[in-house]
């Protein structure tokens, strides 16, 4: 086992916990659905409902299914701690046939659970931390082949596109980009796979890295990226942070008003629904079809699909997204090549 994982876990029960926010009343299921946020969050929303519509197209609406809603930016310890009881005794108790899980907390606090159960397959959507720090912990993976009961599809972020389409916006090359992110474990995560993203190009020795503990961290590391000339954009990735005025752990839709305030430059998002929340936005994961690719994996597998002959899948598709009003205000002008591959105006 690799030591930083045991750190990396604890550390997201005591800073960050879970919460079981939502689930329909005891009952047996076949399928069991873990998503690691609320209902309505911008990342894990459009994966689960992907997911069902993809498991519908496929034949299986007859199915029962019982949903959970992992609140993991915000929640207390204690209700993690009750959260993930209550889906280990569900997924014991019921066995069902397929567990699928969205985003890295709830696969994290479920893959060995599901290990044990051999009747029981899983597809997790949307990862973001190494396949080999999970599987160094509990083994379910020769490469990316599955030799246990575990298969799904791995997030990936398109950073080098992203950096490339910065490039055509700026009409030169990039000098710096800033990563402000977060210190709880998601923050720190996709800190990582950016950097890992883009090891071995052009663009690995111009990203400026800065950590945010809490929102007056957060605003003073947005000023020095405002202040900064050498910097020419900033990646946002301040998934939760404490705000000590209320003690309450505020998320990207309350602090991206604070950032764009605080920062003329380009924020690139790392989703289309952040730039909902008024960032620039550029090229991101498709959190839909990520969500639909799982799903159908997941319905070759009920079809009897052997899930050794499943590797693991990259996410394949990439959308760009751009926020008009954050253009205007930024005073962009996109060229006429660069506004017809833009697949979302978001006014």
């Amino acid at each position: 086992m690799k030591s930083g994982y045991g750190d990396w876990l604890a550390g997201s029960l005591a800073v960050v916990g879970l919460c079981f926010l939502a689930a329909l009343p005891a009952r047996a299921a076949d399928i069991l659905l873990a998503s690691s946020y609320d209902q309505n969050d911008a990342c894990g929303r459009p994966q689960y409902e992907a997911a069902l519509e993809a498991l519908k197209q496929g034949g299986f609406s007859g199915l029962s299914s019982k949903g959970y809603f992992l609140d993991q930016r915000t929640a207390s310890r204690e209700d993690l701690l009750k959260a993930v009881e209550q889906v280990k005794q569900d997924i014991r108790s019921t066995k069902p046939k397929l567990v699928l899980t969205f985003d890295d907390p709830a696969f994290a606090m479920l893959y060995e659970e599901v290990l044990l159960q051999k009747g029981t397959k899983m597809v997790f959507s949307g990862l973001n931390r190494r396949l080999e720090d999970y599987n160094e912990r509990a083994a379910f993976l020769e490469g990316r082949s599955p030799v246990a009961n575990i298969s799904g599809v791995f997030e990936y972020l398109f950073m080098r596109d992203q950096l490339s389409m910065l490039e055509a916006v700026l009409k030169k090359p990039v000098n710096k980009v800033a990563v402000l992110h977060s210190t709880d474990a998601v923050g720190v995560i996709l800190k990582d796979q950016i950097l890992s993203e883009l090891k071995n190009t052009p663009y690995a020795q111009r990203i400026v890295v800065l950590a945010a503990e809490d929102v007056p961290a957060m605003l003073n590391q947005a000023r020095t990226i405002n202040e900064d000339r050498s910097i020419d954009a900033y990646i946002p990735v301040t998934m939760s942070v404490l705000d000590p005025a209320d003690g309450k752990r505020k998320t990207m839709a309350q602090l991206a008003p604070l950032l764009t305030r605080s920062i003329h430059k380009i924020d690139l998002a790392l989703n289309a629904s952040f730039a909902e929340y008024g960032f620039f936005g550029g090229v991101s994961i498709d959190f839909y079809q990520m969500g639909f690719q799982t799903g159908f994996l997941a319905t070759k597998l009920l079809k009897g699909g052997a899930i050794r002959g499943a590797p693991v899948e990259d996410a394949r598709r990439s959308i760009i997204a751009v926020n008009r009003k954050r253009m205007q205000e930024l005073g962009i002008r996109l060229s006429p090549e660069a506004r017809s591959i833009v697949d979302k105006w978001i006014d």
